[in-house]
């Protein structure tokens, strides 16, 4: 190691002890007595070295409260970290000419030792000096070199009991900052857990025991005070969601991939929730400990968009479905009619002179007709029945499967009658019947479009023919016609 490395060292274990420039300390004045006392000198100090100066951090004597590193005595032990003794510094050539022998003090004896401070590596490295210093020349002993010595291990002691206290402070002072940015940062939490209505869990694995975050006992509507009710908790979970949350809990445990799921949720106070629910592993020295969660009330979001859904999917008018949600529904219903082995049957209906209600009633009193039509399709009767307004006054249904040619024939009686309405307003009354085609997906291999094509053919053939009745489509020709 070179001497700037060495000396950078000894700056850097000095500043590390932050004792430089500390006001006067009881036990180092007393080590400084003690060394002038046992010694028999008229001065003593206690020196730390810093790059430009010594500074006394306890003195006895006539020495001011620092002097200039350079012509200082102290330098040598300093830089040789190793004991230095002079008989009498005015003869000696390394110190004669220093200002402190030449003037005030007149330095004759001098005896000094390191004092240094232990590293994390176990080094010792010199940041000062024990030292006894006389006006008059004296031949130095090995018991003074001694006594210093076994004095300079207690300056030690008390440098690294000093240092240790600083660094306990310090650190105390970390761990009262920590604790006060975990409690903030816990009351933000809170804070955030309530804003949000979500909450936090934690499952151990090995002592099989839950805890919940404050937000967690919200949402279950149970006070805080009742603790978690382990054993119960799935019960919050109704069918078949229970399943599915304890399926993804098991999937996460066995693959530990973790998971999100929205599922419906009642409370203890028998209220319905949605709710989200995500998972995780929480590994420890690579080993699964506990999972660790949130659950979040989205109740309010989930209404919001089942409420947007059926808007989109919902005839504003009628409250059937719309267009785009009744092919969406036809097609599915096709696609499962057919999987099974099934037929369906589709249902398109034109109401008769609805226009000559608009001319003669007005738009009013046609969307009362419309609102009606629509009514009448939600009887008991139709349960089973997918309707839907496809725009102006045309609606279609899908039938269920369950019914076949044979029961859905007293049906489309039914249906005819129920599309028999008489409106009136301002002293006017107006008549208005149904008229209905019908096609059965077994007359075709292709999708809901195709479907709805014929049973329009079907319906077209039926106002031909007579308004108010029902027509089949067969297939090119018509064979099969059902009148009201």
């Amino acid at each position: 190691m070179t001497d700037n490395q060495r000396e950078s060292l000894r700056q850097k274990a000095l500043a590390e002890i932050a004792l430089l420039d500390t006001p006067p300390e009881r036990e180092f004045d007393a080590l400084a007595r003690l060394a002038q006392r046992m010694l028999g000198t008229s001065m003593s100090s206690v020196t730390l070295i810093d790059p430009e100066r010594q500074w006394f951090k306890a003195r006895c004597g006539p020495l001011a409260p620092w002097t200039e590193r350079g012509p200082a005595l102290c330098t040598a032990v300093f830089e040789s970290e190793a004991p230095v003794t002079v008989s009498d510094a005015s003869l000696d050539p390394r110190f004669g000419d220093s200002r402190f022998v030449t003037g005030e003090p007149h330095i004759r004896f001098y005896a000094g030792v390191p004092v240094g401070v232990r590293q994390a590596n176990g080094d010792n490295v010199t940041i000062g000096t024990l030292c006894v210093l006389d006006d008059k020349p004296r031949e130095p002993t090995d018991e003074d070199l001694t006594v210093l010595s076994e004095l300079a291990c207690l300056a030690e002691a008390l440098i690294e009991a000093r240092a240790v206290a600083l660094w306990a402070a310090e650190a105390a002072e970390r761990q009262r900052l920590a604790v006060e940015r975990l409690e903030r940062e816990r009351r933000q939490f809170k804070q955030a857990e309530h804003m949000a209505d979500m909450g936090s869990w934690r499952y151990d694995i090995a002592s099989n025991t839950t805890s919940w975050s404050d937000g967690v006992f919200a949402i279950h509507e149970l006070p805080i005070s009742a603790g978690v009710p382990t054993a119960e908790i799935l019960n919050f979970f109704p069918e078949p969601d229970r399943t599915a949350f304890l399926d993804a809990v098991m999937r996460t445990l066995n693959t530990g991939e973790p998971f999100e799921m929205d599922t419906d949720f009642m409370t203890a106070k028998g209220r319905w929730r949605r709710v989200r629910v995500s998972c995780e592993i929480e590994l420890s020295k690579g080993q699964p400990v506990a999972l660790i969660g949130v659950i979040q009330d989205v109740s309010d979001r989930h209404l919001m968009e089942e409420t947007l859904r059926r808007q989109a999917r919902t005839d504003s008018l009628t409250g059937l479905a719309n267009r785009a949600e009744f092919y969406r529904v036809l097609d599915a219903r096709l696609r499962e009619a057919r999987s099974a082995g099934n037929e369906l049957a589709v249902l398109l209906i034109d109401l008769d002179r609805f226009k000559g209600v608009n001319d003669a009633l007005g738009h009013a009193a046609g969307d009362d007709v419309l609102r009606k039509v629509a009514d009448r399709l939600r009887q008991p009767c139709y349960e089973g029945w997918f309707s839907g307004r496809l725009g102006g006054d045309e609606f279609a249904i899908v039938v269920p499967t369950s019914f076949d040619h044979r029961r859905l024939s007293p049906m489309i009686d039914r249906l005819l009658r129920d599309l028999d309405i008489l409106t009136s307003m301002a002293g006017h009354i107006a008549r208005v019947t149904g008229t209905v085609g019908i096609a059965w997906s077994g007359t075709t291999d292709g999708d809901g479009d195709t479907l709805l094509r014929q049973a329009d053919a079907a319906l077209y053939t039926a106002k031909r023919a007579r308004k108010g009745t029902a027509q089949t489509y067969i297939s090119s020709s018509f064979i099969d016609g059902l009148t009201g």
